[in-house]
């Protein structure tokens, strides 16, 4: 009875350690979203898509670029649709004309403040957001997600993300391996998420309708702490370990996998980039596996299906490139290869040179450096930004300042990008493979850690 009583004892500590409480009947989707670590609308897991986030953090310019496109570009699901990445974009150091090429093959731009400062204001994050609209011609409407620097986030910045409209936040790592699908804000934060970090465990107020995409940690076994960013090569160690985290996810719950990283911190050493490409092409050969950008992840949140039910779905559609207009004759400044010679814009691309930036647009060069207090200065010549809800049936063209739709050869086929066949991924009657998950691991933030260190001591002591 007396350890019967101690047992009892310490699962009331660890209980008391846990604060989320979401009622399913009042919190319903698409409006709101419990957190929960199975699958939404009851879905059974083995009937749930596993989807893969793969994220990049900071400037993007010619030396990242080289990155993504050595890393998963020209890569494609078995149903033609491109592996797509997305990208959590600073202005301090960034080429414009790159990032609007890195929208136009399908990825989606997030914000990461202008300067990469920690806790920014919404006047900084609003000014990023004004500049990548009007130097890279991403709509508006498109830039809907957020994820804070050094990951350090507290209740004002959330706010903030909340205030500018957007409509996601993924700033807070996971400590636990079995976490949660994305959820609303609508009652804070999960328990799974590392909240001891930025001391702001319990201070998280609610925030209706905010979506949270948790920012998914690689786990190691023998309790080696859980790594959110940029995880170490470790001699080519690195690919087994992706797989176990994967097949953690694949034979359990589904719940998405990330691969966050820097883009240039990512060839360290170079090859851990052939790395990465290796094992997303490893993924995509298993059944029911998909490459999504944070903002496809959500859509299928907001109308979750059984994998066999996603044709169609906007969550792996690619339907935008139906539309974009190739094999022409003369170029548009979209950030495709519209005559189809090799080259991207060409012609039609301003380099403007300040004193401490360099970058390239195709919406005219401003007259000054864009800075927080100015994010969009006068720019030259007469080329229009692209309007807030961009071009759903088409793409947007600066110099006659209107859309325009012609299906003829679409992107996808001027690309012609690989498309990775197996007989697991294109037969719908192969068994899933069972082996190789992780085992469970233990919270490994320092707060929990610190409570965990508390309890075997008190065992320790009882007995």
């Amino acid at each position: 009875m007396k350890r019967f009583s101690i047992v009892l004892g310490l699962l009331s500590l660890l209980s008391s350690v846990h604060s989320y409480s979401c009622d399913p009947n009042s919190c319903k989707p698409p409006s709101c979203t419990c957190a929960s670590p199975s699958p939404p609308g009851g879905i059974d897991p083995k009937d749930a898509p596993q989807f893969v986030i793969l994220s990049y953090d900071d400037a993007v310019n010619g030396d990242t670029f080289k990155v993504t496109n050595k890393m998963y570009k020209g890569l494609a699901h078995s149903n033609g649709c491109p592996v797509v990445a997305t990208h959590f974009v600073q202005n301090l150091y960034t080429n414009y004309h790159l990032v609007q090429q890195l929208y136009a093959q399908g990825d989606e731009i997030a914000l990461h403040t202008f300067a990469h400062t920690e806790k920014a204001s919404q006047n900084e994050i609003d000014s990023g957001r004004k500049a990548i609209n009007a130097f890279a011609g991403i709509p508006k409407n498109d830039i809907k997600g957020f994820r804070a620097p050094f990951l350090s986030y507290d209740d004002n910045l959330i706010q903030t993300v909340q205030n500018l409209g957007l409509t996601y936040d993924s700033s807070a790592p996971t400590v636990i391996e079995n976490a949660s699908w994305p959820y609303t804000l609508d009652n804070g934060f999960y328990d799974d998420v590392d909240c001891q970090t930025n001391k702001v465990c319990g201070a998280i107020s609610p925030h209706e309708g905010l979506w949270e995409i948790p920012l998914y940690s690689t786990f190691y076994p023998n309790n080696v702490p859980p790594v959110s960013m940029d995880q170490d090569y470790n001699n080519g160690k690195l690919l087994d370990i992706l797989k176990d985290n994967f097949n953690y996810r694949y034979n359990g719950n589904r719940q998405p996998m990330a691969i966050a990283v820097h883009a240039a911190h990512c060839p360290e050493p170079e090859e851990k980039v052939d790395l990465y490409r290796d094992f997303i092409k490893w993924a995509i050969g298993k059944k029911d596996v998909y490459f999504v950008t944070y903002s496809q992840l959500i859509e299928y949140m907001k109308n979750p299906v059984k994998a066999s039910d996603l044709a169609g779905h906007p969550a792996v559609s690619c339907d935008k490139f139906s539309t974009v207009v190739v094999d022409r004759n003369s170029e548009i400044c979209d950030g495709v290869d519209n005559n189809g010679d090799g080259n991207i814009d060409e012609g039609l691309v301003e380099n403007c040179n300040f004193s401490t930036s360099f970058f390239a647009t195709c919406f005219g060069c401003p007259s000054t450096e864009p800075s927080i207090e100015n994010p969009v200065p006068a720019r030259n010549g007469n080329r229009v930004i692209v309007p807030d809800q961009g071009c759903p049936e088409g793409t947007w063209d600066p110099e006659t300042s209107s859309c325009i739709s012609t299906k003829e050869s679409t992107y996808l086929e001027i690309i012609s990008p690989e498309r990775i066949f197996t007989d697991e991924n294109v037969d719908n009657d192969s068994s899933l493979n069972k082996s190789g998950a992780l085992t469970a691991h233990l919270p490994t933030s320092l707060f929990t850690l610190t409570i965990l260190s508390l309890i075997v001591n008190y065992v320790i002591a009882i007995f």
